[in-house]
């Protein structure tokens, strides 16, 4: 059992095979898989009815049989898997969309997220009244991140980390409230993230977090990522330096001046505040992007 369990699911309306490996080779290359003295910290779990010979070996593909819910919406089923295989207070990472790690990705992935009622070992500053209020009012903690760049939702819809006692409390919500569900949004991380916003909102308890952690990346559009260039200058490096979030500029040996995404610097690439990459558009021409390539995919 890992420290950290990551849930994605692959098939029509999810990842693809391709986007699984890409995401297992970004962090085969940031070492997260084991500690230098063999503890187990990430565990990547595919839910998927492809061929399991497809995917690299540092997957652990878990057969998905009869689809049980439609297209994306099986992503619902990665919760359930979430609490089937691990303990009551592991941490359960669901991706609902493909993402790229880029750097210092394993702060995120191994911070710690406290269960239900308590903010014990949240891992950074809470106060006494959120502490409280969590206790009174039985809150179920869960990290996740400014969504800084659009107003669809307010946290990123691309990373929902939750206890696997959680991840059990959002599985039965999810499933008794499928039909529902599918009727009023969208099947998309977005609209589950709707769904999480205006349905789980009074039982949820956002953990602070850093800004600008995750960014979206559209394929082969240069003029949106100029545009987010100019969001990110207003919605997140003002927090680089006022510690609200408890965190600032978390970009160890990195630039804090960089913009997000550099086109004409001769060393600066993506800003180092970002940890993961979404790929928006159709992943399977991203190698056709040059600066996906050379950047994000680090070469394909």
């Amino acid at each position: 059992m890992a420290v950290a369990n990551i849930y994605v699911y692959c098939g029509e309306g999810g990842w693809s095979v391709q986007d699984v490996n890409r995401f297992s080779d970004s962090l085969s290359m940031s070492r997260q898989w084991y500690s230098h003295d063999g503890i187990h910290l990430t565990s990547l779990n595919v839910l998927t009815n492809e061929d399991s010979d497809l995917f690299y070996n540092q997957c652990t593909i878990k057969k998905l049989g009869q689809p049980p819910f439609e297209g994306f919406w099986n992503t619902i089923q990665c919760f359930q898997q979430g609490f089937s295989d691990n303990h009551g207070e592991d941490k359960v990472i669901v991706l609902p969309h493909p993402i790229i790690g880029t750097d210092l990705v394993g702060i995120p992935i191994l911070e710690s997220c406290p269960d239900r009622g308590s903010l014990d070992n949240a891992p950074k500053g809470s106060t006494e009244e959120d502490r409280a209020l969590v206790k009174e009012e039985q809150l179920y903690p869960i990290q996740q991140y400014d969504n800084w760049w659009s107003d669809e939702t307010d946290m990123c819809p691309f990373w929902i980390a939750v206890t696997a006692q959680t991840s059990k409390f959002i599985f039965n919500e999810l499933k008794e409230k499928h039909e529902e569900i599918l009727e009023d949004y969208d099947p998309n991380a977005y609209g589950l993230q709707q769904w999480i916003e205006c349905e789980l909102e009074p039982q949820l308890f956002w953990l602070n977090h850093p800004h600008g952690l995750i960014s979206p990346y559209a394929i082969g559009d240069t003029d949106t990522q100029l545009a987010r260039n100019e969001l990110w200058e207003s919605n997140v490096r003002p927090h680089f330096q006022n510690m609200d979030d408890g965190y600032g500029w978390r970009g160890l040996g990195g630039d804090e001046e960089a913009l997000l995404f550099e086109y004409d610097h001769e060393y600066r690439s993506v800003s180092r505040q970002v940890s993961f990459i979404a790929l928006e558009g159709d992943t399977a021409v991203a190698e056709e992007d040059e600066y996906c390539r050379w950047w994000i995919l680090k070469g394909g």
